[in-house]
């Protein structure tokens, strides 16, 4: 089974370069092969690897009945990005990739990751990967109304702005505030502005 034959994997990155490299590297180590074809959803692998865009459009694909995965199991998902920002991690983590590596990391760290998802093990992140939850494991964090109310709160909107925009009470609002001030332990609406910021956790 995985252990006597080659395990087969698909790599999609919208960076040419990149990707001919990836293609390179992983077809020259033992077990593992690159077969031909471009497109992600291109006949049946064991692991794709993919830029960030490129797998969470695959993994929203697979997990719609009407998308490309036509009933198929949904792919094992390896996310090779230069995006490190927690809020990046997360969206991926949330939409079942099997791992995150950095463009940065040792080659290695990529191969084991493609070995793990492969057998079907838990969630693979890379040492640098790592070291955005050294103080937890991670976690999806917030809430669908709290992502809203936050994105607002970044902006600088007060409460009584955002109950207008979300049309949901300002007492409701306040209470989603301080919750997500909890979450992220901190004691203001700035110190909430400026840490969601810096750990990417608003979508643009």
């Amino acid at each position: 089974m995985i252990g006597s034959i080659d395990l087969s994997v698909r790599v999609c990155h919208g960076d040419p370069l990149v990707m001919a490299g990836l293609v390179a590297l992983i077809d020259q180590e033992p077990g593992l092969h690159v077969p031909a074809g471009s497109r992600p959803d291109e006949g049946v692998v064991d692991v794709v690897v993919a830029d960030h865009a490129c797998a969470l459009s695959l993994l929203a694909s697979a997990s719609d009945p009407t998308g490309v995965a036509g009933g198929l199991r949904a792919p094992r998902v390896i996310v090779v990005t230069r995006r490190d920002k927690e809020g990046q991690v997360m969206q991926a983590i949330a939409s079942r990739a099997h791992g995150y590596v950095h463009q940065d990391a040792d080659p290695t760290e990529l191969m084991e990751a493609i070995r793990q998802a492969a057998r079907g093990g838990p969630l693979y992140l890379c040492k640098r990967t790592k070291t955005l939850f050294r103080h937890g494991a991670p976690r999806t964090g917030f809430t669908a109304r709290e992502e809203d109310v936050l994105r607002f709160l970044v902006n600088g909107d007060c409460n009584k702005r955002i109950a207008r925009k979300l049309d949901i009470p300002a007492t409701t609002v306040k209470a989603h505030v301080s919750r997500i001030c909890e979450k992220l332990h901190v004691g203001s609406r700035v110190q909430v502005a400026v840490k969601a910021t810096q750990r990417g956790l608003v979508r643009v």
